[in-house]
């Protein structure tokens, strides 16, 4: 191929690209300008932990994780912040098309590849939290951002790529607690993979990014005292629904009455007058929760073995299955109206649950037979991605009982980017022999 042929194609591949990142701009600009900017409750508790001192306790281990009302700092006004969640939710989203472009090699792919990504991006589930005050846009968008990161590295590993990662993984932490522990679960599994030699050692740095910014976010969790809210509400809401697991609690010395029990079951609540819980006043509960409640509640997932582990899934339509509607009014009331983004949603963010287990099961079996058979590529990446979901929901089911849906935005979109990856980066390996017969990097190679 000459010079002139190279600069060429170059050049019909930069306005394509330039073309495509246009119009997915105008796709998710377009509906934010005529909606409202929504608020829940929780936008109101980030904004109170906004005013903290920047360097106080209250504000690094408050009771919010630090991270948005940090960028509500940085924004001063929630229309910037809002404007800010959907410059930075769009970059995100482009900069993960363009690397899964640059990892996949048939040409048709590509293109494919760029469809795929750039219509979750587009899709109503993806643009709706971009104008909510709430962490949800930013989490999602560090989550995309992280895993653009990873492919970045995964085509040459190197210091500043590494330190990207780490970056990326450290914001995500920060804006929700459930990203850290689920990273920090990620960086042991990866440990594992290295030790039985299926990993290269150089991948221990990507464990030891993802332990220690776990394990500072586990701390900032811990002296901020963010678990006794969900445990509390995991507790009235599913625990008091089972008459093993209640009685479990009550002999590890919970203090509920039968009457107590009864007006808390299925129902959040608190020691005060609160706009969506019923009130227990019970200072002795609390302080039982506070001092016994943790332990207890991982006794009682190692006593309950079969519930621990199906929960999550016999309720896959409260997660991954359903949206959170926040053009509503009572949600976020953004009064949004975006029909060419619902049909994206339609198309790419699949939610019948039956349909997702089943695509996941067929995808995890066809990566294995790829990896047996000696293929190699991007797609061992895709297949962590979906069987790392299950562990993600898991995360989040177990650490607390409400808004499960909204709590799961990141795995879900998780399991969708997997799911669409999987098959495209498996079709790449199939139609490029050279690829597919690559050798796996020695195993000793360190970071450059």
């Amino acid at each position: 191929m000459s010079d002139s042929t190279a600069v060429s194609g170059r050049r019909r591949a930069l306005w394509i690209g330039g073309t495509v990142a246009v119009v997915f701009i105008a796709l998710r600009t377009v509906p934010f300008a005529g909606a409202r900017i929504g608020r829940g409750l929780d936008s109101f508790d980030f904004r109170a932990s906004a005013q903290l001192p920047l360097f106080s306790r209250a504000f690094l281990a408050g009771e919010r994780p630090f991270g948005y009302p940090l960028f509500l700092k940085i924004a001063h006004h929630e229309r910037l912040a809002v404007v800010g969640q959907l410059v930075i939710s769009t970059a995100a989203w482009l900069l993960l098309a363009l690397l899964v472009v640059r990892v996949t090699n048939h040409r048709y792919l590509k293109i494919a590849g760029a469809v795929i990504v750039l219509g979750l991006g587009a899709s109503f589930e993806a643009i709706q939290w971009d104008r909510v005050v709430a962490s949800e846009a930013l989490s999602t968008a560090c989550g995309v951002g992280l895993l653009a990161a990873i492919l970045w590295l995964y085509e040459r590993w190197t210091i500043p790529r590494l330190a990207t990662v780490a970056v990326l993984a450290a914001a995500a932490t920060s804006l929700r607690d459930s990203n850290g522990t689920f990273l920090g679960l990620v960086g042991v599994l990866l440990a594992v993979c290295v030790v039985v030699r299926w990993l290269p050692r150089r991948v221990l740095w990507l464990t030891l990014v993802f332990v220690v910014v776990a394990a500072l976010g586990s701390a900032s969790a811990s002296a901020g005292r963010r678990w006794e809210g969900p445990l509390k509400d995991v507790i009235t809401l599913r625990i008091l629904n089972s008459p093993e697991r209640t009685q479990f609690f009550l002999d590890a010395g919970m203090p509920l009455t039968p009457a107590q029990i009864k007006l808390a079951r299925g129902n959040c609540v608190a020691p005060a007058p609160n706009l969506q819980c019923r009130v227990l006043v019970n200072p002795a509960f609390y302080r039982w929760i506070h001092d016994h409640g943790r332990a207890t509640y991982v006794k009682s997932l190692a006593k309950f073995p079969a519930t621990t582990l199906w929960e999550p899934l016999a309720h896959l339509r409260d997660s991954v299955g359903t949206r959170v509607r926040v053009e509503l009014p009572f949600a976020a009331d953004t009064q949004e109206h975006a029909p060419i983004s619902t049909f994206f949603d339609a198309v790419f963010f699949v939610r019948n649950p039956l349909v997702l287990a089943l695509w996941s099961i067929v995808m995890l079996a066809l990566c294995a037979l790829a990896l047996v058979a000696g293929w190699r590529g991007p797609f061992v990446l895709a297949g962590a991605l979906v069987a790392l979901t299950y562990p993600h929901l898991w995360l989040v089911w177990g650490g607390g009982a409400l808004e499960v849906a909204r709590h799961s935005l990141l795995a879900s979109v998780q399991l969708r980017l997997g799911l669409w990856l999987s098959v495209l980066w498996l079709l790449d390996a199939r139609l490029s022999p050279r690829a597919a017969a690559t050798e796996v990097e020695p195993a000793d190679q360190s970071v450059d």
